[in-house]
């Protein structure tokens, strides 16, 4: 007969597992993902833990930073103009940051940090592999998506690609074989190729440099800042001048930007440009404590539909960048906290290298990418993020006895 301890033990090792599971499926498969997070969640009641985990979460300054953020949401409910289903279903938006926290309280383990570490780069580095040859082959594995695409979206695979990067560059600086790093540069250079020749995502190509500058400079050294931003300038030239696939999206994107105001019809950069434009004007209106939790689409559509009444009139939910819908909805406030939390995390993980840096150098793609996305709302790249930095960030000051499992 099975103790409830011995339970307990099975339930929070599964959870791990679960939350493992969740991240590697994170920018493959929305079902998977969910599952796996309901599993995460039961599991962790069922092991007696989350009382624990939860007092671990709050101990470390990332946690705290969440805890504020959150509340200053909460609060916003209070003022925004909007339905309460809407403003739940706002709140539920966020819930992957509240997934970071629980994991901060479960993954203080090493132990932990390098089997997610190592089951997320063989998976990475086989779906990189299978890439490559679907694109030579411009054969289409899913309905919608370009050859050599198979996750979600090509921004999804393109965020979960640069996530891999940045774990293998802080590996080659571990005391590994001269084989085994070879074999991680390889993998390095298979990741690229997918970022800026198969991918189409152009929030990859901005988001692939900073977290390349970031990690090498956490690496070497801040000192030698401007050697690196050097070598990667060179690198991003040489892309450049050689990635057919780079150049339209940059052509492109250059053309929608030129004529976004007299298009007929939306696009990519034309839609951006508009949002960031109406937003920022309606952001000048109550700069201090936005429009409330929830208020984005509503306060929006309604001026847009008194100025245009073309494509630009149309009703939005998201702005396309994540900044301004923090500020335009919680105000300066909400994103002076959104900031405090991200300065945090970033802090926190320079001093616990090399998982906690491999989980600020994510944190600062994403950062770079959420300039033209909501990368921390939407689902692949937000919860690939909340558990990447959720487990590889998680610290505890108390050592524990089970040093493996508890």
């Amino acid at each position: 007969m099975l103790s409830y301890s011995t339970i307990a033990e099975k339930s929070l090792t599964l959870c791990r597992w679960s939350a493992i599971i969740a991240a590697i499926a994170s920018p493959i498969s929305t079902a998977v993902t969910s599952v796996a997070s309901v599993v995460m969640l039961l599991a962790w009641l069922i092991s007696g833990q989350a009382f624990h985990s939860l007092k671990v979460s709050v101990e470390q300054p990332a946690g705290k930073m969440l805890l504020l953020f959150f509340g200053w949401l909460l609060l916003g409910t209070l003022y925004a103009d909007t339905a309460w289903s809407d403003k739940l279903n706002t709140l539920l938006s966020w819930k992957k940051l509240a997934f970071t926290f629980l994991l901060f309280g479960l993954f203080y383990q090493d132990h932990w940090k390098r089997l997610f570490v190592k089951s997320y780069l063989t998976v990475m580095i086989v779906a990189a592999l299978v890439a490559v040859p679907l694109w030579l082959a411009d054969m289409q594995v899913r309905s919608g998506r370009d050859p050599g695409i198979f996750m979600t979206n090509y921004a999804s695979q393109s965020m979960a690609f640069i996530a891999a990067t940045v774990c293998c560059v802080f590996l080659l600086k571990q005391p590994l074989s001269a084989q085994k790093k070879w074999l991680l540069s390889a993998a390095i250079a298979v990741f690229i190729f997918n970022i800026f020749f198969i991918s189409a995502a152009r929030s990859g190509y901005v988001a692939l440099p900073f977290a390349i500058i970031f990690a090498v400079s956490c690496l070497y050294g801040f000192k030698k800042l401007p050697r690196v931003l050097g070598a990667v300038s060179i690198l991003l030239a040489i892309v450049v001048l050689t990635s057919t696939t780079l150049q339209q999206r940059i052509e492109l994107g250059l053309t929608e930007k030129d004529s976004y105001q007299s298009s007929e019809n939306a696009t990519s950069v034309g839609i951006r440009m508009i949002l960031a434009k109406n937003s920022i004007a309606l952001i000048k209106e109550r700069p201090i404590f936005g429009y409330g939790t929830s208020s984005f689409k509503e306060t929006y559509s309604a001026y847009v539909a008194s100025k245009y009444s073309d494509w630009r009139g149309e009703s939005i939910s998201d702005p396309h960048n994540q900044y301004l819908f923090v500020w335009l909805e919680n105000g300066l406030v909400g994103l002076l906290l959104f900031f405090a939390y991200i300065a945090v995390v970033i802090r926190q993980g320079l001093r616990h290298p090399p998982y906690g840096t491999m989980a600020a150098s994510f944190l600062i793609a994403i950062c770079a990418s959420s300039l033209f996305n909501s990368h921390f709302k939407t689902f692949p790249e937000g919860n690939l993020l909340a558990f990447f930095v959720g487990i590889l960030l998680a610290q505890h000051g108390v050592k524990t006895k089970q040093s493996r499992d508890s």
